[in-house]
């Protein structure tokens, strides 16, 4: 039952109320003024009056939720459309290309069209990072799901490798959450090395050190 459905049930119940007693009133000779049914219509109309005051506010905060949700997937499908498909794109294309994709990202020693989709691949991940971080208020999965999924990728040496000359790409606050991912993603590693397997549980503690990185961005 949604908020304005509360208020109103909470109104007909009172109406219901006043009704009541206005039938069971002893005393209907006695000045209005005294009479408990004013007061139980002064009561309802100001009820009444905070009703709809509530119930407004109720909309213009759902509305201005609704558009903030709206604008950040249209950001997000800029982003998709302007940023990861040109660069998908140079891998794909890669042989009709040229030099071009090495000639974009000269940074990056791309030689061959391996090169490429390495590189179109982990600016989709670092992409991913960022939205999600722009999104996750309203996401319904939970930030430990994607947490865990991100660590996982965060283990891949291809990635790390690439992320010095990639992280120029994005915002500061994408640029910590990626890095502390890093190296939470690095203490995973180093204690598969160490105990030749990691548990939940070590995935949990990597998780509950991350989450609040997530939530003060």
């Amino acid at each position: 039952m949604t908020f304005s459905k509360y208020l109103l049930v909470a109104m007909i119940g009172l109406s219901i109320l006043f009704v009541y007693l206005l039938c069971r009133d002893p005393a209907l000779e006695q000045p209005i003024e005294q009479s408990t049914i004013y007061r139980l219509m002064m009561l309802l109309t100001g009820g009444a009056g905070l009703f709809v005051a509530l119930t407004l506010y109720h909309q213009a905060r759902s509305q201005e939720a609704a558009s903030e949700q709206a604008l950040e997937l249209s950001t997000i499908k800029i982003i998709n459309d302007l940023w990861i498909t040109p660069n998908l794109r140079l891998a794909h294309e890669y042989d009709q290309l040229g030099s071009m994709p090495a000639e974009m990202y000269p940074d990056l020693s791309i030689a061959s069209s391996r090169d490429m989709h390495q590189v179109a691949f982990a600016i989709s991940i670092f992409q991913i990072f960022e939205d999600y971080k722009t999104i996750y208020t309203h996401d319904k999965t939970g930030l430990d799901v994607w947490l865990g999924n991100f660590l996982n990728w965060a283990q891949s040496d291809t990635l790390q490798r690439l992320w010095p000359r990639l992280r120029i790409n994005y915002q500061p606050s994408t640029i910590r959450l990626t890095e502390a991912l890093f190296a939470a993603a690095n203490e995973i590693k180093a204690l598969r090395a160490k105990q030749g397997q990691v548990t939940y549980d070590d995935y949990r503690a990597a998780i509950q050190t991350l989450a609040p990185i997530v939530r003060r961005m």
